[in-house]
């Protein structure tokens, strides 16, 4: 492997809604769909993709359908790329959370790297998860490979990728209509990422560390 690109699943209805999916689900929305198509599109006009590894999530399983209609990889369903599991707080929408759960929810505010939801992973224990998967790519028998993930699953494999500290690890971004694209150096990782269809733009994309902060 010498390019990794590393996807999100498109807008999805409880994006929308401000609802915490983690491990479970909702469809996309149109706008969902949409994305995913720019980024098949975008995709096929970089020259494709050999292997892409998919969370087998819903939302994901929907976005990598769009995406391999053009890039025509081999898929495999990888469940360690799974979103967070935020075991209580599933299901429920961010501002009922902070409500219902004061004490746990200042202490995602004072660490939202080490903190985890009531029955929860952390970034920390996320990064156990796939650690296995992202070693395995670098000896995988084809150029380009796609990961199809989730907003803070990409967090993950960019700070386990690229050695983020914890700080750079909870602002690093991941939209749903941008991904990211990795290409491997003999002596660095050089990084871009297209957003809409656009690019490729050097670096990633950043909350302020006060977004990280009120998220």
């Amino acid at each position: 492997m010498n390019t990794l690109y590393i996807l999100r699943h498109g807008q999805s209805e409880w994006n929308v809604e401000g609802r915490i999916q983690g491990h479970m689900d909702s469809p996309l929305t149109e706008l969902g769909k949409q994305q995913a198509d720019t980024h098949g599109k975008t995709l096929k006009s970089l020259g494709g993709i050999d292997q892409l590894f998919v969370s087998p999530s819903g939302r994901a399983r929907e976005t990598a359908f769009i995406v391999n209609s053009y890039a025509k990889a081999v898929v495999t369903f990888e469940s360690s790329l799974m979103e967070r599991d935020c075991g209580e707080w599933s299901g429920q929408v961010l501002s009922d959370v902070e409500a219902r759960y004061p004490q746990a929810w200042r202490a995602r505010t004072d660490d939202p790297f080490q903190h985890r939801p009531p029955g929860g992973e952390n970034l920390s224990d996320m990064q156990e998860r796939v650690s296995t998967l992202l070693q395995s790519l670098y000896a995988i028998d084809c150029d380009v490979v796609g990961l199809i993930t989730h907003g803070v699953m990409s967090r993950v494999i960019l700070m386990d990728l690229l050695g983020l500290n914890p700080l750079e690890a909870v602002r690093a971004y991941h939209p749903n209509d941008a991904f990211y694209r990795l290409s491997f150096h003999a002596t660095e990782i050089e990084t871009h990422y297209f957003k809409d269809g656009s690019g490729p733009r050097a670096g990633l994309l950043r909350h302020t560390q006060a977004e990280t902060i009120a998220r």
